[in-house]
């Protein structure tokens, strides 16, 4: 099956300089919302308005994640409300990912935490907009219960060289790959290949701009 790269980037990446990167990657997955206290807790990430408006100007699809710390629905709410706040007004090619991978986390049964995940993604595609779940492989065989995910496309993290054989729509394969026109982190990014057309399917579906 064929694929194309994508890159996700942050504020760790520093200022891209994105004309770089142009021909050299099929879209972005921006981060846009955390929780870090320095930042006075859950916080847009300060690189993702940028970000996104170099991407729009090079025509780079984009779609985004949001680093989940939530183990009550209050929490998952006041992280999507932020979530909201970054994506209004944007449009996207790519998914919107709940990104849960943190070992904050743990104390949750698999079937809470699954339900928290799944609570995050109904409400993002109740927004109008495609909704994914990213994780790892470990996290994914130990900490969730992956049925009850089953509705949602997965991004998938492994490092080990080999195709995860859990279904999966996105499979990020690496945290090192050097890319110009990065100038953090030496340079690195984590790279992703993608195994459906995204861009074709969400516009195709009219998911490309939140509702309301």
């Amino acid at each position: 099956m064929s694929y194309k790269d994508i890159i996700d980037v942050s504020r760790y990446q520093g200022t891209i300089d994105w004309e770089q990167l142009v021909g050299k990657i099929s879209g972005a997955m921006l981060k846009t919302v955390s929780t870090n206290k320095s930042f006075g807790g859950i916080y847009i990430d300060p690189q993702f308005e940028r970000n996104y408006a170099e991407c729009k100007r090079l025509g780079i699809p984009v779609g985004v994640y949001y680093y989940t710390y939530a183990q009550t629905k209050a929490t998952a709410d006041a992280e999507l409300a932020k979530l909201h706040e970054a994506l209004t007004g944007k449009s996207f090619e790519l998914p919107i990912a709940v990104d849960v991978e943190d070992n904050k986390l743990k104390p949750l049964s698999a079937a809470a935490l699954s339900e928290l995940v799944a609570y995050a993604a109904d409400t993002i595609e109740s927004w109008g907009l495609y909704a994914m779940v990213y994780t790892y492989t470990y996290y994914s065989n130990t900490e969730l219960d992956m049925d009850a995910l089953a509705a949602y496309d997965l991004w998938i993290a492994d490092y080990t060289g080999k195709r995860p054989t859990r279904k999966h729509g996105m499979w990020q394969y690496t945290s090192e790959y050097k890319m110009a026109g990065v100038p953090n982190n030496d340079g690195l990014v984590d790279m992703s290949h993608v195994y459906k057309d995204y861009p074709g399917i969400i516009t195709r579906a009219g998911l490309t701009t939140m509702r309301g």
